[in-house]
């Protein structure tokens, strides 16, 4: 499977240039195509709405990323409105367009490579990994996905993991640390959203709970804090 992700900080532009964002989305050949086009109707109709209702009063830079098997090395487009300090409301208008209709095209291109290039897996931790290095400062990042890692380190679909039990779960954080490194997500919010997409028969509550304290465990050993975990990016309080 596939993911994306957002990131930002609320500083004016003149205290603190703009905010970011980045958006991490599952894509390519492990997430169904009626998943990712629901990832891309949440993108188009809950993220970018709530994004560009602020760029009459700051800056936003908005880096969108696939989740695909190559993770470490995917490909990513950063896209930024103009500082509104020097811009007019007309110009900010127009530019909200531009950049809604930018953003998707760029989800489109984003999904074709993916598609191109992927391999079995879902590699969410390698997506967050790289996240943490395309961070500027504080900011936020916002994962479209399920939620299942499927990676060589780890394969979350696996009852047998007993990831109710905590000691499972820091053995398997640990596991992530010797062999690939935590995520660097200091001063990072995340959230995750998705989680339930495709219907999953798997997804039952006890596994879905489970995972939930793995990602908020993780995320935090990595420096960071999980803000929002749902079906919906509605859950994203930075939204």
């Amino acid at each position: 499977m596939l993911p994306w992700l957002l990131s930002p900080a609320f500083n004016l532009p003149f205290l603190g240039g703009p905010q970011e964002y980045q958006v991490l989305v599952a894509l390519g050949c492990s997430a169904p195509r009626h998943v990712q086009n629901g990832y891309r109707e949440m993108l188009a109709h809950e993220v970018l709405p709530r994004l560009l209702a602020r760029v009459t009063e700051t800056q936003v830079r908005l880096t969108l990323a696939p989740i695909t098997g190559r993770s470490y090395t995917a490909p990513a487009r950063v896209l930024e409105t103009p500082n509104p300090l020097h811009s007019g409301r007309f110009q900010l208008e127009e530019a909200k367009k531009t950049f809604q209709k930018e953003a998707l095209r760029a989800f489109d291109e984003l999904r074709k490579r993916a598609i191109a290039e992927c391999s079995r897996g879902t590699e969410i931790i390698g997506a967050l990994k790289a996240a943490g290095e395309r961070a500027r400062k504080p900011g936020r990042i916002l994962i479209l996905a399920h939620g299942f890692e499927q990676s060589e380190l780890m394969n979350l679909y696996d009852y047998r993991l007993k990831l109710e039990k905590r000691e499972v779960r820091q053995s398997l954080i640990q596991r992530v640390q010797a062999r690939l490194g935590l995520p660097r997500l200091k001063d990072q919010e995340v959230c995750i959203a998705g989680i339930t997409a495709g219907d999953d028969n798997n997804a039952n509550a006890r596994l879905t709970g489970s995972i939930k304290a793995f990602w908020e465990e993780l995320i935090q050993a990595s420096g960071g804090r999980l803000v929002g975990y749902g079906t919906t990016p509605r859950v994203c309080p930075f939204l």
